[in-house]
């Protein structure tokens, strides 16, 4: 391939190496459309392809969310229900979704198999330029929203999909603050608007308006088409070409976004909901807002995410801790946020009262001037600069998405695609530029300019989530009121067409229209993950082979098989203060100067492990996991020993303002996943490996820490004291993922003897209501249901709860019942559980639930071809993976004791699942277990739950 080539109708422009990727760019221009298109050229196994539009909303209806959701609903080519469900059926997929910015769509799908990386293509390019939406107006009503009334007595009531997970998204203190504050500092731009559409106004959107958003946007002219990976480029743009773009001719599509001048100072107040228990002092956010430049300026853009790191990163770092020793809030950050066209920049102090926040600027003033005047540390500015480029480098996966995001950071707006894609020179010269002022002046124009500053106080409220309900029950009754009796039948009848819609099943015909793996393309072989085991003085060592050249993952395991329950919980808290608290040897500042410039990541947790099959025996471990530049090896060793046998719990103070702060992060993960923590809180009576993880990290490890925070210093002696036990070799099993099998010996010897825990596993087991409601502020529910017997083949159940997820329900609780998110789960110990996400009717969802079975049978006894569903099942257990979660899953599957062999065996059995063994494995899940439901009180009424409030 040559500069100015012509291949299907796209002329070669330009080629350039891209070496931070790996990879070579080939950017190339569609010469009837003006299709762009960039294909990052590698050797990854992986192969992406994508396709966005820049589409900047105009109101807050969220037209361009609901698109992204419709268009993949049926197309001219593939005209059945649901193109993206058929896909998510039955291909070896590694990625399938598509994502709504602020100011653009995106639809990506990638394939490890080529043959079937050409069928997502094509199916992906039918959705976006000829769907069924045009003719099909009831894909408009299921997924955005309609108004349900099936008679003339009926009470009115909002539903769609889009409708109801912007409820649950907008429940999310910190989805409000980051749409208010957009709201402030782009007054005369796109960014003004929520892109993913507010609840109030989504119901504003006519069926008309949102065609015209199709027609006026999803135009190749206005498309950028991204590849990654060994593409048969010949092929792809043969497909592209000539079965679509050739079809369209060039037109001026006005997408372009203006450039918002600075606002004049401006300040908000808004309001979020809190339950009803709680306290409203001590819960109110402040933000103080500030675009930052262009996305032309990367250096600047750059060096902001630098400041961040440097400034608030910890709570050491020193603005950071200024603003906390005030004791007037809880938590304080300092964050970009780009991928638009004009990045901004937030402080954000969290947990505070309004009469606070004056005190609390002027602190930030002078904190920040000090700074400014005496110069930001060198060695804190070179530390950050360090964290952000090792991010940058390792990566994660899938990365061939991140790449097309990135690359579309610049290329959208007219700029290099490689403008984000090779950062490393912009890191060298933040290096340069730390001794020379640079950052400080930054941060003058960021916090101490006060042109264009915008500030937000979100307020706590008990009664906003009650005001807002009843908003829109007299917005809709208003509606429906006003209407004459002929226009009220006009809904009852689209509502009947809607149901008949959802009820009716594809035909074969149209089900024969897309395209499918047979299963002779599917491998009978598992994908290895080989571990070879080594004994350093003791220690068993698990050593994997690295893919990231220069770079090891450090895994260490503690045993706590034979700690108390109260040592349990000490453990998880402990999790929170390793690696923030000072050492005998360092200052918290001076840690976390060398933890920042040293280590690419560290976190704790406790992670719980059973031997396969076995459910009333677990082992838990106290985990570190790390990651580090090869060339750093002996300085991050020595950093991980000072951290483990020398961090020093003694100031009260300090721990527990880390405490409030893990306890506080902890309640806004539950209110924004409700249904993972609904999960896990089912199946804490299946096993004991299921009852440490709710100890530890389920709904009651946070009960458990809210409670403990009120008083730590009992929790503080109880740390103290595990951890001097714990911490040795006599417990340790570790495990290292490089390229160069980096020695550990130096951390080893470092580490004391110390004694074997008194057995290798322990019982345990938790009290836990039957039926539990837990009260959250929020305007949707989640909810989850047990089902304790998993006696069944494992190989079965996969395919089966593939089946329930997809063909059941995903039909009756999403596109029926209008929750965002649905589906059949199996943890790696094979405990079952269904869940719901982002729930309207989680009373309704329950019913479903028990009907699983019934399903089942009757879905049998008409001989459906499963071949979709064995290879869907097959590809979600093969997902792509960075080096830290392929060592992760490797010693997962080395602690339970599975084998290669029985992977093997599982995957050929998964291969022959016959109809009958799913009718038989369903039968099992007519024994109901535990039942949660999280969500609004309301909620909780029509079904019998033993209630309690998240405070």
């Amino acid at each position: 391939m040559n500069l100015n080539d012509i291949i299907h109708g796209f002329k070669v422009t330009r080629i350039a190496p891209a070496p931070n990727c790996n990879s070579e760019l080939i950017e190339m221009s569609h010469e009837k459309t003006g299709a762009r298109l960039v294909w990052l050229k590698n050797d990854n196994d992986n192969k992406l392809f994508s396709i966005a539009f820049r589409t900047p909303p105009t109101d807050d209806t969220g037209i361009f969310h609901i698109l992204e959701h419709s268009v993949l609903g049926g197309s001219k080519k593939y005209p059945v229900k649901e193109p993206f469900l058929e896909l998510m059926k039955g291909t070896m997929n590694t990625f399938l979704n598509a994502m709504t910015y602020p100011d653009k769509t995106v639809f990506p799908v990638s394939s490890r198999n080529n043959t079937d990386f050409m069928n997502l293509t094509r199916v992906y390019l039918d959705a976006v330029f000829d769907p069924a939406i045009y003719y099909n107006p009831n894909i408009f009503y299921q997924e955005g929203w309609h108004i349900e009334m099936r008679s003339e007595s009926d009470t009115p009531v909002y539903k769609g999909v889009v409708f109801n997970e912007m409820k649950g998204a907008m429940s999310s203190v910190y989805s409000r603050m980051e749409s208010e504050i957009m709201n402030i500092l782009y007054p005369n731009s796109c960014y003004r608007f929520e892109s993913g559409g507010l609840p109030e106004a989504i119901t504003d959107l006519t069926y008309e308006q949102f065609i015209e958003g199709h027609k006026t946007y999803y135009h190749p002219s206005n498309s950028y088409i991204y590849l990654d990976g060994p593409v048969d480029i010949n092929a792809v743009l043969e497909l592209i070409d000539s079965e679509y773009l050739c079809r369209f001719d060039k037109r001026e599509i006005k997408s372009n976004i203006p450039v918002q001048k600075p606002i004049t100072s401006s300040v908000k107040k808004s309001y979020y909901e809190i339950s009803a228990d709680e306290d409203e002092a001590s819960h109110t956010y402040y933000v103080i807002g500030k675009i930052l430049g262009s996305w032309e300026e990367r250096e600047k853009i750059t060096a902001a995410a630098v400041l961040g790191e440097a400034l608030t990163g910890s709570n050491d770092a020193p603005l950071k801790r200024a603003v906390l020793d005030t004791g007037l809030c809880l938590d304080v950050s300092l964050d970009l946020s780009d991928g638009i066209f004009q990045p901004f920049g937030c402080l954000s102090i969290n947990n505070t009262d309004m009469e606070n926040c004056e005190k609390l600027k002027e602190t930030v003033r002078n904190t920040v001037s000090e700074l400014c005047n005496k110069g930001i540390d060198r060695k804190l500015l070179a530390a950050a600069i360090d964290r952000l480029e090792f991010r940058f480098r390792a990566g994660g996966e899938p990365r061939g998405l991140t790449r097309n995001i990135s690359a579309l950071n610049a290329w959208l707006y007219g700029g290099d695609p490689l403008c984000y894609l090779e950062l490393g020179e912009v890191f060298e010269s933040l290096r340069v530029k730390a001794n020379s002022g640079y950052f400080e002046k930054l941060l003058n124009e960021w916090l101490l300019n006060e042109d264009g500053k915008a500030e937000l106080y979100l307020l706590p409220s008990r009664t906003y989530g009650e005001e807002q309900k009843k908003a829109e029950e007299k917005r809709i009754a208003a509606i429906v009121d006003g209407l004459a009796c002929e226009e009220r039948s006009v809904i009852i009848e689209q509502n009947k067409k809607l149901d008949d819609w959802q009820h009716s099943v594809d035909t074969t015909e149209q089900l024969a229209t897309m395209p499918h793996l047979s299963l002779s393309e599917v491998g009978d072989k598992p994908i290895p993950f080989e571990t070879e085991t080594d004994n350093i003085d003791g220690v068993t060592v698990l050593r994997h082979t690295a893919s990231d050249t220069g770079i090891t993952s450090l895994n260490l395991y503690f045993s706590l098989a034979d700690c108390s329950e109260v040592e349990l919980s000490a453990a998880a808290a402990a999790s929170k203060l390793y690696g923030e608290l000072p050492t005998k040897k360092s200052s918290a500042a001076e840690l976390q100067l060398r933890i920042t410039g040293t280590l690419g990541e560290i976190y704790f947790t406790v992670s719980v492990f059973s031997r396969n099959g076995i459910t009333d025996k677990c082992c838990p471990y106290f985990m570190l996991t790390t990651r580090f530049l090869d060339k750093n090896a002996t300085e991050a060793l020595d950093l991980i020993s000072e951290i483990l046998t020398e961090t020093c719990f003694d100031d009260k103070g300090t721990v527990r303002e880390l405490l409030m702060q893990s306890d506080e992060n902890f309640k806004q993960s539950i209110i924004a996943n409700g249904h993972s923590y609904s999960m896990e809180r089912v199946r804490a009576n299946l096993s004991a490996e299921s009852a440490v993880s709710e100890l530890v990290s389920g709904y009651e490890g946070y009960k458990r820490l809210h409670e403990a925070v009120k008083a730590p210093e009992k929790l503080i002696e109880t740390i103290k004291s595990l951890s001097s036990r714990i911490v040795c070799t006599s417990r340790l099993y570790a495990s290292v993922t490089s390229t160069n099998s980096t020695s550990i010996e130096q951390l080893l010897s470092a580490l004391p003897t110390g004694q074997k825990p008194a057995c290798e596993e322990m019982s345990f087991k938790l009290d836990i209501p039957e039926k539990q409601g837990i009260i959250i502020p929020s305007g949707v529910s989640y909810s989850a249901m047990a089902f304790p017997d998993n006696s069944a083949d494992k190989a079965v159940r996969n395919v089966l709860f593939r089946v329930l997820s997809l063909e059941y329900l995903w039909n009756e609780v999403r596109v029926k019942g209008g929750a965002y998110g649905t589906g059949a789960f199996m943890a790696p110990t094979g405990e079952q559980s269904f869940y719901s996400f982002r729930d309207p009717s989680p009373a309704k969802t329950i019913d479903i639930y028990r009907k699983a079975a019934d399903f089942i049978n009757i879905y049998c006894s008409n001989s459906p071809d499963i071949t979709q569903y064995i290879i869907s099942s097959i590809a979600k257990d093969e997902p792509l993976m960075s080096d830290g979660n392929k060592s992760r899953k490797a010693d997962d599957l080395w602690f339970r004791g599975i084998t290669y062999d029985e992977r093997a065996a599982e995957k050929k059995r998964m291969l022959c699942v016959t109809h009958e063994q799913l009718r038989e494995a369903a039968e099992k899940l007519r024994t109901f277990g535990n039942i949660c439901v999280m969500g609004s009180e309301a909620a909780m009424n029509e079904i019998e739950l033993t209630t309690e409030t998240l405070t």
